[in-house]
């Protein structure tokens, strides 16, 4: 008697254990999600991000607000041209896929991707790989004051290292990959193309182990950053692009 209500109990204390085990791996996050939420303090920058001004280049104007849960950033650029940053240390061989979606009332319709002093693009999702910037300093309160009293916002810097643009372009097809005007270690590739899709969602999804790969011929380095950019500085145009759900999946 006492032999069986010993098995009983270590075969109770093993399905325990097993149990405790599979719904412990059927809880792991296959996903990682990146934006946005809306920040308590501003109603403008979501929460985590940082703006990443250019020098001597008006800012977009951002705002956010609520589509069901969702939360959507939404860009006007007016001769104007800034980017939202998210600083990041992600193993790609954990989260190898980013998707998002986006929607652009128009595309830039002087725009060149391939000729620098053309190159702006309604839409771009920019996918920063390398090593690991420390995180900027707080600026003291005396030192943003005399930038403003000049007329100056100070932000943040974009992270160095190798670069890819997924862009909603204008003047290249859609499916092609090109060289960031300038620079050997930027690739755009243009994700969509034209006004065929304006005016609406569309998702969008890349492996970007794979894109690395193909477009450097390497395996890549961490991921540092992603940042989300409207620019019409160069042209001088307007467009309104609307930004939300960036996610990190599993293969």
């Amino acid at each position: 008697m006492k032999m069986r209500t010993t098995k009983l109990l270590i075969c109770i204390l093993v399905s325990g254990f097993l149990l405790a085990l599979v719904s412990q791996s059927q809880g792991k996050a296959k996903s990682k999600f990146l934006g946005f939420r809306k920040e308590k303090k501003s109603n403008k920058v979501p929460e985590g991000w940082e703006v990443i001004p250019y020098f001597r280049t008006v800012k977009n104007k951002l705002s956010l607000s609520k589509e069901g849960k969702r939360t959507v950033l939404m860009v006007k650029s007016v001769g104007s041209a800034s980017a939202i940053l998210k600083r990041l240390e992600v193993d790609l061989k954990e989260f190898p896929i980013l998707v998002w979606r986006w929607k652009i009332n128009r595309a830039v319709g002087m725009a060149i991707e391939t000729r620098k002093d053309r190159n702006d693009a309604a839409a771009r999702i920019r996918v920063i790989f390398g090593k690991a910037a420390p995180k900027p300093l707080k600026k003291p309160p005396e030192i943003l004051k005399f930038f403003k009293s000049f007329g100056i916002q100070p932000g943040g810097k974009e992270p160095r290292g190798f670069k890819i643009d997924y862009i909603w372009g204008n003047n290249v097809p859609k499916g092609d990959v090109i060289y960031y005007p300038g620079s050997k270690n930027h690739k755009m590739v243009v994700v969509e193309s034209g006004n065929k899709r304006a005016n609406r969602w569309a998702w969008e999804k890349r492996n970007l182990i794979e894109d690395f790969q193909v477009f450097f011929r390497r395996s890549p380095p961490a991921l540092i950053g992603i940042m989300v950019l409207t620019d019409t500085d160069n042209t001088n145009e307007g467009v309104i692009a609307h930004y939300s759900s960036i996610i990190m999946m599993e293969k």
